[in-house]
């Protein structure tokens, strides 16, 4: 019944869709946008519409960013590079190319060889209240990015979770994470009566 309330709230609350027709098109969603002959929108409040590129290119955060950080999404962004756009959170560009992360606690990292983009696992969030910053590092025309990460003898290597570790044996470099938690593997994610069920996908 609880659940059934906020949920109700939530809906309440929220911003409305709507249409908007232009050369002869009509798109409806949000942030919608009319630019070089196209007409589109975002699928969700939280997502965003750019006309870089010559094209309209509209994107939205997984499921499980916009259930982990409900009313807060962070906005994303949109980053065109030589006629080819990319929109999620961390974009950076190099040479023409252009790449973003697809979660507010992604990362890329930007290489002689090119852009390497990384997220945590979706059942990270099921644990975590606040996520760290995760990172990349870069050595040998080779990039890992995650947590903890190491760069010795050739090699590179991070963890996907903040509460994993990466360490040299025998040298090699190998990084362990803790498994997911039971919840996330069985039923679906719950924290203050709001369910998560993306959890274990």
């Amino acid at each position: 019944m609880l659940l059934h309330l906020l949920l109700g709230i939530l809906n309440l609350t929220a911003p409305a869709p709507r249409c908007l027709t232009q050369y002869g098109q009509t798109a409806c969603g949000f942030q919608c946008l009319a630019a070089h002959g196209e007409v589109a929108c975002a699928a969700t409040p939280d997502g965003i519409c750019d006309s870089g590129g010559g094209t309209v290119t509209c994107w939205d955060p997984p499921e499980s960013v916009r259930s982990f950080y409900r009313d807060r999404v962070p906005r994303p962004e949109c980053r065109t590079r030589a006629g080819k756009t990319a929109c999620g959170y961390r974009c950076q560009a190099k040479d023409n190319d252009v790449a973003c992360a697809s979660t507010p606690d992604g990362v890329c990292g930007v290489s002689y060889d090119g852009i390497t983009c990384w997220d945590p696992p979706v059942w990270a969030w099921c644990s975590e209240r606040r996520m760290q910053r995760a990172s990349c590092v870069t050595l040998d025309h080779q990039t890992a990015c995650g947590y903890q990460c190491l760069a010795r003898s050739g090699q590179v290597g991070c963890a996907s979770t903040p509460a994993g570790s990466c360490t040299t044996e025998h040298g090699n470099i190998v990084c362990v994470d803790p498994p997911a938690p039971p919840l996330c593997l069985t039923y679906p994610c719950v924290d203050e009566a709001i369910a998560r069920p993306w959890c274990g996908r």
